[in-house]
């Protein structure tokens, strides 16, 4: 994928036809960089090593960001190269888990500060959780519960993915709001570019 030609596409299509193509699809930058075989084939062995150890179904697991695309969409990184100090954003769908960490951030934040508070809530106001194995967990259960389950198999992964980076679960509460909130990035995207030309 060259930076030149998924400029040229996103100008040309439209928000929806790009999150298609370069969010939800098969094709993984990384593992065509990085895997150990057929990046199709790693990228599948990938989603069911994650689906069985989060117990998540298979097709609610999904690579997005610069790790997919080897380019950031994020409007303001200005399509910045995944590198060595890049996190690995992974999308699961799952209402229950995010639930689960949502009541847990709320909890806590009736009790005592809530490290990140303002992003934790813009980010639930867009459907989903942002957590990575190191975040603080107050000495919340299920918190903890979580950081112990992804704990458990973060060595296996690194070993069998050659993924070293650290991974930033993004918990959506459904399929729609995964879309809505990647939708709505690629018009500011958009707009961003435009503003260029």
């Amino acid at each position: 994928m060259d930076k030149q030609d998924i400029i040229e596409y996103i100008n040309n299509n439209c928000e929806l036809d790009i999150y298609h193509k370069y969010l939800i699809g098969q094709e993984i930058w990384y593992f065509q960089n990085h895997g150990k075989g057929d990046f199709s084939s790693d990228y599948d062995a990938f989603k069911k090593f994650i689906s069985i150890k989060l117990e998540i179904p298979f097709n609610n697991i999904s690579i997005v960001g610069s790790a997919k695309t080897k380019y950031s969409f994020s409007p303001s990184k200005d399509f910045k190269e995944f590198n060595d100090k890049s996190d690995f954003d992974l999308i699961i769908v799952s209402n229950k888990l995010y639930k689960n960490i949502w009541l847990a951030y709320r909890s806590i934040s009736l009790e005592r500060f809530l490290s990140g508070y303002q992003s934790k809530c813009s980010n639930v106001f867009n459907g989903f959780v942002s957590i990575k194995d190191t975040d603080p967990t107050y000495g919340n259960n299920s918190l903890e519960e979580w950081q112990r389950k992804v704990r458990t198999f973060k060595t296996e992964l690194q070993l069998k993915f050659n993924i070293q980076h650290d991974i930033n679960y993004r918990i959506y509460s459904d399929w729609e709001s995964v879309q809505d909130y990647h939708v709505r990035g690629i018009s500011k995207l958009k707009g961003k570019i435009n503003e260029a030309n």
